[in-house]
């Protein structure tokens, strides 16, 4: 990754920083990924604002912001393998995978996991792998992994948290019934029926796809 990361560093300095993100592995892997890289070009130039970038299919990138704090409230570990529901661009992925052991990202829409597929064959990476699925349709490898993030919006927590392996976690944003707002949840499952949920942002995400584009 030899691009020009300056704007990503200062992003990092003058932003992240600000938000309470102090995990220094978290913030290493911000200024070592540039952004830049996972944006459309025609919003290249806002790839370090902190807004909603649109990627296409009424579908929009998490905010920097958004980003930092779910990479710090999941606290992965070298030895962890992730699942990431809604890849997008592979940005957050790819952040994720510098934090992780492996990292199995899903999409539904076939075009953002072919991107996302020639962004590792340009960067090297090799624990990434990306693939066109559809979760609702495959509920059973959520029970495979002990950290899963979920990008999109959901106003049934419990699809996911049903399918989860006792001493797993995840984020997952929740959508109330006709709010504007949701609210992203870290959530870990510590038995068949014990959750401990703590609310770590609030931000607007589109909800989950149900069907392949």
């Amino acid at each position: 990754m030899k691009e020009d990361n300056t704007y990503t560093i200062n992003m990092v300095k003058n932003h992240i920083r600000t938000l309470n993100v102090i995990d220094e592995n978290v913030l290493n892997t911000l200024k070592t990924i540039p952004r830049k890289m996972f944006v459309p070009k025609l919003y290249e130039s806002f790839s370090h604002v902190d807004i909603s970038i649109p990627i296409g299919f009424n579908q929009f990138m998490l905010m920097p912001s958004v980003e930092a704090k779910i990479l710090q409230g999941m606290d992965i570990k070298k030895d962890e393998d992730v699942l990431v529901v809604g890849s997008g661009t592979g940005y957050l992925s790819t952040c994720v995978s510098s934090l992780a052991n492996r990292v199995h990202s899903i999409d539904i829409i076939k075009s953002f996991v072919d991107s996302s597929r020639q962004m590792v064959d340009k960067i090297s990476s090799k624990n990434m792998i990306f693939e066109t699925q559809n979760i609702l349709d495959n509920l059973s490898i959520i029970k495979n992994y002990k950290v899963i993030i979920v990008t999109m919006a959901m106003d049934d927590m419990n699809i996911i948290l049903d399918n989860m392996d006792n001493n797993a976690r995840s984020f997952i944003f929740f959508s109330e019934k006709n709010q504007p707002i949701q609210k992203g949840a870290i959530v870990h499952k510590t038995n068949k029926s014990s959750f401990i949920k703590e609310f770590i942002l609030e931000t607007h995400v589109e909800p989950i796809l149900t069907e392949k584009i």
